[in-house]
């Protein structure tokens, strides 16, 4: 497995701030959040995209994934969500998703990182909001799938698909386990009451990359830096290569007010006394 670290962790500081921590943290392989002050997608014509792999290629820094999770350019993060009362703020859910299957494609990204829906409007039931989803995900596979980027759903604990057995639910009912997968992440299968391990090895096959961070308080549903929580990170890393996993690990941790450089220092330090990243390349 690869490590890569995501520029989530550096939401205020700019595009180039965060490549370059990354870089010198001796990490080959980036996360781009596709918001702003990083890369989102209005913001980036042909000219843009080129002067970033530029500066991608010169500081010898892969990008793996691109993460729309989150985008507060358009609302406040969660919002507008896959699952909005009002079909128009819907639709800037849809088309943001799809600028960011585009632009993933242009840089050779494989992969789209989205969120579980959303948090379930008052106004509908979970059956109801399932149906939606279902519906807007039969609208962006087959342009994913044209594209060759894989979305990839994170499950959170606060929205409509909660858990890894529903992410399966939903690829099987879409029909469509190349243009959908999973962006993993074992604090959230814990917060959930699930046993990080076992529900990997369920997903495993449908798992593109696994997210990592530290969780001081499940209840508060906070990431930290490695380390710094209660989180079981030797074991779970155990477990991926007990799996036999050779896909991507992105750390994605809050970076807080000290400057990048350190957060990403922290993150490798740690990786590093228990014994990963001491040979990392792309």
């Amino acid at each position: 497995m690869k490590f890569a670290y995501s520029t989530l962790s550096f939401r205020p500081k700019s595009l180039k701030e965060a490549v370059d921590a990354v870089a010198k943290g001796g990490f080959r392989c980036i996360e781009l959040m596709a918001d702003r002050p990083h890369l989102f997608p209005e913001d980036f014509g042909a000219a843009r995209l080129s002067e970033l792999v530029q500066c991608l290629t010169e500081k010898n820094v892969k990008p793996v994934n691109l993460n729309a999770c989150r985008v507060s350019a358009l609302g406040d993060g969660p919002h507008p969500s896959w699952l909005e009362e009002d079909w128009k703020e819907r639709e800037l859910r849809i088309r943001y998703t799809l600028d960011c299957l585009r632009v993933a494609a242009a840089l050779g990204i494989g992969t789209v990182s989205t969120n579980g829906g959303g948090p379930i409007p008052e106004s509908m039931n979970q059956r109801e909001a399932w149906r939606l989803f279902v519906a807007n995900m039969h609208r962006i596979t087959p342009i994913a799938k044209k594209l060759g980027v894989r979305l990839c759903i994170q499950p959170d604990p606060e929205q409509l698909i909660r858990t890894g057995d529903q992410v399966l639910e939903l690829i099987n009912e879409v029909g469509e386990p190349t243009a959908l997968g999973v962006d993993y992440d074992p604090v959230h299968a814990l917060v959930v009451g699930q046993d990080p391990c076992e529900t990997l090895q369920r997903l495993k096959d449908a798992v593109a990359f696994v997210r990592l961070s530290d969780m001081q308080d499940p209840e508060a549903h906070r990431h930290v830096q490695l380390g710094e929580g209660q989180f079981p990170l030797v074991s779970f890393l155990h477990c991926l290569e007990e799996c036999g996993y050779q896909g991507h690990v992105i750390i994605s941790v809050h970076g807080g007010d000290l400057p990048p450089q350190d957060v990403v220092a922290a993150s490798q330090d740690y990786l590093q006394r228990n014994g990963y990243m001491q040979d990392e390349s792309l």
